[in-house]
């Protein structure tokens, strides 16, 4: 007979009810007001270690991993509320072995369990088997009643574990066709007329979607995704903080003027990223007023002195510990003007400087110089570049996650590092960012890779106990790995003359993750793997400048080619002579697989005559 929860539903099945992003979610709290009596048996957080898988083996104690961030509110709350409880306390310090996990110190745990939101609870028999995932805020008496359930079945010998999803493709999912056919409709399905957005109730800055958006509106026509788009970027202002920029992390209630107001760097690398290519496509100055808004929060509030990005900030004001002043909750916080906020103090910063995430602030960021030439935020996006080459990267050649990380490296922190190099090279034309952005694809491919393509999450773990044990394939990752190997193939294959494997690595990157065991969990996050499906079977553009670096009017035209929002394209500087002929004076030249354009001369009609050739040759209606 299936285990039933308290509320009758099956007990393996009730942390899978819903699907979320990586938001700090929360259930309506309930709490017991009966007290407990006596006091709390002491229990305490165990490291991530092999150590404490061997003694919770060893002595026959179920496991429980608590996934939290140090922004997160609700799991603030649950560790006030929950975990001080006196009952709660001696169930947990008696039965089980509980760990605890900063979800942006591990990629790998965050991947895994981000379906429940922060904090979310995962258990595990002694063997670390998967049990049951709860997602965000249980209250303590029915946390406790959780528990007393668990412990009963394995005091029985019940103790059940989950079915794992296989990480082969399903038969017959290979072809890109089918696959897009077939997860373009579910993507879509998660879209909201009335409000915009990926989503009902929590309305989440989602940037992956909007990406995707706007390039199928690019590549097939398709209008209504990029108003969509659009439409959901202009009510994503609301999150924007009037006083100090940046967005908040997400809304509640369906609607998107009731924030939850940590800031977290991913949101806002996404929102940079996708206000500058709003900007690029419909020059409407407001998407760019949006980017500095956001740009200006990370370099005044979130810059770290050496270089690169710290990780988010809370979303409420707590005091340290000792001190007189009470908290104040985000809502009456972030109300204030700057002057009243800070006469109360800080809320909470997390100074870690990790890889993924300064990688993605630095791809948004070169986006973001693309339109403004704006040598303050390269010169930034530069030295946070240039710090985590310094700090994080490897003697084997990847990035670690933090300067201090030990043990695998992780998937995560190489795609994001690579299309920040490639980013920077893009901008900069500068050769060294190229060549980081070659030994990042060489690392994947010989460190990463599997033999029947994609790419894993990680090395492989040999201290990795249980379900840990078993290599994952992340259908996100995988889809930006795409991204990276196929704008790397576009710059080092140019002409079409240079062989690479990057593109083939790419194909099978998201063959690898296609099947509905994988994606079919994924929710909202399998649009990146749609976007790399989209370049993949599209044909790919060339755009070269020719003419010398210094002079002003090949300069000018190379700013002019920058802003052209075009993500199937390479964009390149040559010499005259070099790939074309040295004729008339500095050009910009515009290539498919089948024809190129006329020399392009003029900066103010470049962007008219590109759009043009780019209708004509691919026979799309823009």
């Amino acid at each position: 007979m299936a285990r039933t929860s308290l509320s009758g539903l099956p007990l393996a099945l009730s942390g899978l009810l819903a699907l979320s992003g990586v938001a700090c979610v929360h259930r309506s709290p309930r709490v017991d007001a009966k007290a407990h009596a006596g006091e709390a048996a002491e229990f305490h957080w165990s490291t991530w270690a092999r150590a404490t898988f061997d003694a919770a083996r060893e002595q026959d104690k179920i496991i429980l991993i608590n996934v939290v961030a140090q922004w997160c509110h609700w799991c603030h709350v649950m560790d006030e509320t929950t975990y001080e409880d006196p009952e709660v306390a001696a169930l947990l310090a008696e039965h089980f072995v509980t760990i605890r996990v900063d979800s942006d110190a591990r990629p790998d745990l965050a991947e895994r369990y981000r379906r429940w939101g922060w904090p979310a609870t995962a258990f595990l028999t002694p063997s670390a088997e998967g049990v049951l995932e709860l997602r965000g805020y249980r209250d303590p008496a029915t946390f406790a009643a959780i528990l007393r359930e668990l412990i009963a079945e394995h005091d029985a010998g019940t103790l059940a574990r989950h079915e794992r999803p296989s990480s082969e493709p399903d038969p017959g999912e290979r072809d890109l066709a089918g696959l897009q056919a077939t997860w373009d409709p579910v993507l879509d399905g998660f879209y909201s007329v009335e409000a915009g957005g990926w989503g009902e109730t929590q309305k989440y800055p989602w940037p992956g979607p909007i990406e995707f958006s706007l390039l199928r509106a690019r590549t097939r026509g398709e209008s209504i995704w990029r108003d969509r788009a659009l439409f959901t970027l202009a009510a994503e202002r609301n999150l924007i903080d009037g006083v100090w920029g940046g967005m908040y992390q997400y809304s509640v209630r369906g609607v998107w003027t009731m924030p939850h107001f940590e800031k977290i760097a991913m949101i806002q690398a996404g929102a940079i990223e996708n206000t500058s290519h709003a900007f690029m496509i419909t020059r409407d100055p407001a998407w760019l007023r949006d980017a500095a808004a956001i740009t200006r929060y990370l370099l005044e509030h979130m810059q770290d002195p050496a270089g690169g990005f710290w990780t988010s900030q809370d979303a409420d004001y707590r005091p340290p510990t000792g001190s007189p002043n009470p908290a104040v909750v985000g809502a009456d916080y972030y109300a204030l003007d700057d002057a009243a906020r800070r006469a109360i103090g800080m809320p909470r910063t997390d100074t870690h400087v990790y890889a993924d995430l300064n990688g993605l602030i630095i791809q948004a960021m070169t986006e973001l110089v693309r339109v403004t030439h704006d040598p303050e935020l390269l010169a930034a996006a530069t030295k946070a570049a240039d710090r985590l080459i310094r700090t994080h990267r490897d003697p084997s050649g990847g990035y670690r996650h933090g300067e201090a990380h030990e043990g695998p490296l992780h998937l995560a922190d190489q795609v994001a590092m690579g299309r920040a190099m490639l980013g920077l090279y893009r901008v900069s034309q500068d050769p060294r960012w190229l060549d980081e952005a070659l030994g990042v694809a060489e690392f994947l491919r010989r460190e990463l890779a599997a033999e029947q393509g994609g790419f894993w999450a990680h090395q492989a773990d040999p201290e990795a106990v249980g379900v840990f044990a078993e290599r994952r394939m992340p259908p996100e990752d995988n889809g930006v790995a795409a991204q990276f190997l196929f704008e790397l193939h576009g710059i080092v294959d140019g002409d079409g003359s240079v062989a690479t494997p990057w593109r083939e690595l790419a194909e099978g990157a998201v063959r690898a993750v296609g099947s509905k065991a994988i994606l079919a969990p994924e929710g909202k996050v399998i649009s990146r793997w749609l976007f790399a499906i989209e370049l993949l079977r599209a044909e790919p553009i060339d755009i070269t400048v020719v003419g010398e670096v210094g002079e002003a009017r090949a300069d000018a035209l190379w700013q002019a080619a920058l802003e052209l929002w075009e993500p199937r394209a390479s964009f390149e500087r040559s010499r005259p002579g070099e790939r074309y002929p040295a004729s008339g004076g500095p050009a910009v030249y515009l290539c498919t697989a089948t024809t190129c354009s006329t020399p392009i001369r003029s900066v103010e009609g470049f962007a008219d005559a590109a759009e043009a050739f780019l209708a004509t040759s691919l026979g799309e209606r823009r």
